[in-house]
């Protein structure tokens, strides 16, 4: 009778503890495959660093410029030549004319923990050039690329003295014309030369924290732009906005990240190959306001944005009674005609915070 008593009230609680005991196994189970992958990867990052290290430390220049050009290319949809090149036996550094910009670089890093984007630098050869400035499309006319090209090959055919511990070549913003600074092993570190003769100095191209550069041979470091973080400092981004919209545009569609803002606005747009006017227009700025392009790329159809545009003082206005709503920083905040927040003809803010993710 007891034994029945037992089997009547634990009866019930069998399930549940097997169903329990089920999910603990499934979560060990998650666990060590997790943990399994994550050394996996780690294996796999290992390897191709050292992989990587090995391609750096041969002191060839060709393998490292087609490993970095290949991630630049790959992993960061950069296409253009640079503008200079920074070669050591640890690093690569390539600085790349990036929009509408001319009087500044981005750079980007290549090293054996692959490639990444740096910063945007003032071009440091037009400093001691005063009040001269490049010409648009200078720096892609084809004798300038001829020239480069040049530099490459004989750079890529003098072999590699093991004293020599790093090269920087740069085009000259104005007349196209490659000057270099190459760094040999001397007494105490490296010291420079330029080249051709009588090529002033500028600042230094090379960004490895290590390089051994000897007592006072290390020339100042590129000036580095303030960048601006949208999502801080929301008046600074539409102040962008401001800007840049044609006259007479209404915003139909814009979007503020942590290092980006896309806007579209309603305006006409000339479209390609000779066809009427796009009633709307997109254009995306960096995370120093520079616009990724000198022109307006024709639309068609709004997406996600509005059929009919707003002023930038309501979409302003609008961005504020929205953020008084939301607390705590965010990660998004974007103002459209989407079906899911809004009734599809007034644009409404829908603000992406990091705690909800919503």
């Amino acid at each position: 009778m007891n034994r029945g008593w037992r089997r009547r009230r634990l009866g019930p609680l069998v399930l549940p503890a097997l169903v329990l005991a089920g999910v603990a196994v499934f979560v060990r189970q998650e666990r060590d495959e997790n943990a399994r992958r994550a050394q996996e990867d780690a294996a796999e990052e290992a390897a191709q660093r050292a992989e990587r290290l090995q391609v750096f430390a041969r002191g060839s220049f060709d393998p490292v410029l087609e490993l970095c050009r290949a991630g630049w290319r790959d992993e960061l949809n950069v296409h253009p030549e640079p503008s200079a090149l920074a070669w050591t036996r640890r690093s690569l550094d390539g600085y790349f004319l990036d929009g509408t910009d001319l009087r500044s670089w981005r750079q980007l890093r290549c090293d054996a923990n692959g490639v990444r984007r740096g910063p945007r630098v003032a071009h440091p050869l037009l400093t001691p050039l005063a009040e001269a400035t490049p010409e648009t499309g200078s720096e892609s006319a084809a004798a300038d690329d001829e020239a480069w090209r040049l530099a490459l090959e004989r750079l890529s055919a003098a072999p590699r003295d093991p004293r020599e511990l790093g090269v920087e070549l740069a085009r000259h913003p104005l007349t196209g014309a490659v000057i270099s600074r190459r760094w040999r092993g001397v007494e105490g570190g490296a010291g420079a030369s330029l080249e051709p003769a009588g090529t002033p100095p500028f600042a230094l191209l090379i960004a490895e924290p290590e390089f051994p550069f000897a007592a006072g041979a290390a020339p100042p470091p590129l000036r580095s732009l303030p960048r601006v973080r949208w999502l801080e400092q929301p008046d600074a981004a539409f102040d962008v906005v401001e800007r840049a919209l044609p006259a007479g545009a209404r915003i139909v569609e814009l979007t503020f990240g942590e290092d980006e803002i896309d806007l579209t606005v309603e305006s006409p747009t000339p479209a390609f190959d000779g066809d009427p006017p796009a009633p709307y227009g997109d254009m995306g700025f960096d995370e120093y306001g520079i616009a990724e392009m000198s022109w307006w790329y024709p639309r068609t159809e709004p997406g996600f944005g509005c059929p009919t545009g707003e002023s930038l003082a309501d979409v302003r206005a609008g961005y504020a009674a929205a953020r008084a709503r939301v607390r705590g920083p965010l990660i998004r905040a974007w103002y459209s005609c989407s079906p899911a927040y809004s009734d599809g003809r007034r644009g409404v803010w829908h603000l992406v915070d990091d705690q909800t993710g919503d």
